[in-house]
């Protein structure tokens, strides 16, 4: 009897420890997805800015699920005209329940009201130069630029 009463006590504890393990892991979920949601929602704020100087200023929002929620964006042009490498790095205080959290993404965005005219032409001009010189080394164009 004391050993189907041992043998019980310890299927019991076993059974509860992976019970609270997944209700850990349901939290677990729960909590990525919430903190997802809010730096998708980062993200359609930083695509929706036009404005290059208020977009590197970051910003700040409260959230339901983590508090307050702060954001820093860095703005890198590329060799493409118009192309640039966005940076956004999300910080969020946390809240009684669920802890501070951050994260990075980063992306590419064709955005033609970011490049500065000067810039730009300049960026093309050097890629058509880099185009016709790739021609002329596959042999499609000749010295002077025509086929």
């Amino acid at each position: 009897m004391l050993l189907a009463l041992a043998l019980f006590a310890i299927g019991v504890i076993v059974l509860a420890g992976a019970y609270v393990n997944v209700l850990d892991g349901i939290e677990s979920v729960r909590t990525d997805r919430a903190f997802e949601q809010e730096m998708r929602w980062v993200r359609e704020q930083v695509l929706s800015q036009s404005d290059l100087k208020e977009l590197e200023k970051g910003g700040e929002s409260a959230t339901e699920d983590f508090g307050k929620i702060h954001w820093e964006v860095q703005v890198d042009p590329t060799d493409i005209a118009d192309l640039f490498h966005v940076s956004v790095h999300v910080m969020m205080d946390g809240t009684d329940e669920k802890a501070a959290r951050d994260g990075t993404q980063q992306f590419m965005v064709l955005r033609p009201l970011w490049s500065e005219p000067v810039d730009r032409e300049k960026l093309r001009s050097e890629s058509k130069e880099r185009l016709e010189e790739s021609r002329r080394d596959a042999g499609v164009l000749s010295k002077k630029g025509k086929k």
